[in-house]
């Protein structure tokens, strides 16, 4: 079992890597810069990692995090800069050629066929004989980025989450990647294309958003501790009470969905929700699929909101629980200690009233026969 979570936790990382240097090599064909070759060395920090976890952990991942992407994302998402924005740069001088009349119509189309056919450059002897358009080769490489990491979730050793909880965080990452997959339709908009700012700001958001991938959202630890310590009555005083409820509050944000719903939030839904609502109020775009997705923005975040402040009643109406029972608890304790204190003064002075009883009984015992004789 150990040898085999080795051969996955190894291959899986082979993959990831092999994609990383496909999406390099892709921006430097297509820009025929050779120095993008550069971005490569950020692999370093995945084979680092990757040696890590598999002499250390011996192939088991993380319990919260998942360092194995994030260097992925690292390697990667440099690159996807590269190929949008050339793609922003090529929309953006096809746009100027068709508004200059001095230029004639047959070198506009040469030079468009010449950014849309592209195939890999030859490194080292080594081609992929593919020829494809620029902009499917792009949208490959994207929607393979997304893909991958669902998929090497899945083969990855599970390490200390279970079963169930690997299955929720696939179900989590199918739908954070159709979400982040929506927001590329921006740059469907020619208002949005001819602006480099909102392209930056566009491909800023998305290269957050894919951090929750990183995240293991779902691995909670079970509430029963904090019930336990909210329930047990302290008598150290107000500091030691003032530092458990702290240490409740801090543990109960990261086991709960809390945690969950402020990542979502801040790095998703939020931000995604603010740049559509600012393209459609600044460039005037308002088309079918970005009001669409603007309204799925602005449900989610409501629905947020509301299931954070529900979250955030049950568990005072939990707090409020526990106190009774303990105040319940303590009450019943004292009813129980002056019970037993006035049941042990009954006994005292039935014991008080008994003893000169019995020595009156001694002394006429020891009288009586004297008086015989």
């Amino acid at each position: 079992m150990l040898v085999f979570d080795l051969i996955k936790a190894a291959c899986v990382r082979l993959v990831l890597l092999v994609h990383s240097l496909l999406v390099i090599w892709l921006a430097a064909s297509i820009t025929h810069q050779r120095f993008y070759w550069i971005l490569a060395l950020a692999n370093i920090g995945l084979l680092t990692e990757s040696f890590i976890t598999l002499i250390r952990n011996k192939g088991q991942e993380w319990k919260w995090f998942c360092p194995c992407f994030f260097f992925y994302l690292c390697s990667t998402i440099p690159g996807i800069w590269v190929l949008e924005l050339d793609r922003m740069n090529g929309y953006q001088e096809k746009s100027r050629e068709q508004r200059d009349h001095s230029k004639p119509i047959e070198t506009t189309t040469v030079n468009t066929t010449q950014i849309t056919r592209q195939t890999l450059d030859t490194i080292q002897g080594m081609t992929i004989p593919i020829v494809l358009e620029t902009e499917t080769w792009v949208i490959i490489m994207e929607q393979l980025f997304l893909y991958l990491m669902i998929l090497s979730r899945w083969i990855l050793p599970r390490g200390e989450i279970t079963r169930n909880e690997l299955s929720q965080l696939l179900f989590v990452f199918i739908g954070i990647a159709s979400d982040i997959t929506e927001l590329f339709a921006l740059f469907e908009e020619s208002a949005v294309r001819m602006s480099t700012n909102l392209t930056y700001v566009i491909l800023c958001i998305w290269s957050i958003s894919l951090l929750q991938f990183t995240f293991v959202l779902t691995s909670t630890h079970s509430p029963k501790k904090t019930r336990t310590a909210l329930a047990t009555p302290t008598a150290s005083g107000v500091d030691e009470e003032d530092n458990e409820e702290k240490q409740n509050i801090i543990t109960a944000f990261f086991q709960t969905e809390v945690w969950s719903i402020c990542i979502n939030f801040l790095l998703q839904d939020g931000p995604f929700l603010a740049v559509r609502l600012f393209t459609m109020i600044e460039f005037k775009v308002l088309t079918y699929s970005i009001i669409f997705f603007t309204a799925k923005n602005g449900l989610l975040v409501m629905l947020l909101v509301y299931r954070l402040s529900a979250l955030c009643l049950e568990r005072r109406s939990k707090i409020g629980a526990t106190e009774d029972e303990s105040s319940s608890i303590g009450s019943k304790k004292a009813l129980d200690k002056s019970a037993e204190f006035i049941g042990e003064i009954d006994e005292t002075k039935k014991d008080r009233n008994a003893m000169p009883m019995t020595e009156t009984r001694k002394r006429n015992g020891n009288n009586s026969p004297e008086n015989e004789q």
